[in-house]
């Protein structure tokens, strides 16, 4: 059994201009998924684009919306609502005064993640290398 707390996140936290991703499993975890708590910082937008990963993403706290570029429409986002990129949806997120959400990525991440120029992770390997941008 696995048992994290927020301060074990925090250890691992990733502090973008942006966001904070305080990543509670990764791949050496062996789950076949990655469990994020995100704050998104108040007044940022971020544009994303998750090539190589699907992610389930629930609203915990705040509010904000999701801006799907790929195939269209806008949702608002509040505790409670949910969104799936199942199609690698080029998307605008954001929020005004700050949101924290729930995040699950497929395949898990490794850990050292950062978004490249179009807001994609690149997709590693378990020892560490690149496989693809």
């Amino acid at each position: 059994m696995i048992v994290r707390t927020h301060e074990d996140a925090e250890k691992s936290a990733i502090d973008e201009e942006k966001f904070i991703s305080r990543r509670y499993t990764l791949r050496a975890d062996g789950m076949g998924h990655s469990v994020h708590e995100t704050f998104i910082k108040p007044g940022c937008e971020l544009r994303m684009w998750y090539r190589n990963h699907r992610e389930t993403v629930l609203c915990l706290e705040g509010e904000g919306s999701i801006e799907d570029l790929t195939e269209g429409g806008k949702w608002e986002l509040k505790p409670g609502v949910l969104y799936a990129l199942d199609k690698h949806q080029q998307h605008v997120l954001s929020s005004a005064k700050g949101m924290t959400v729930l995040c699950v990525f497929t395949p898990a991440l490794v850990g050292p993640e950062d978004h490249d120029e179009q807001g994609s992770y690149p997709l590693y390997d378990d020892d560490g290398s690149i496989l693809s941008r």
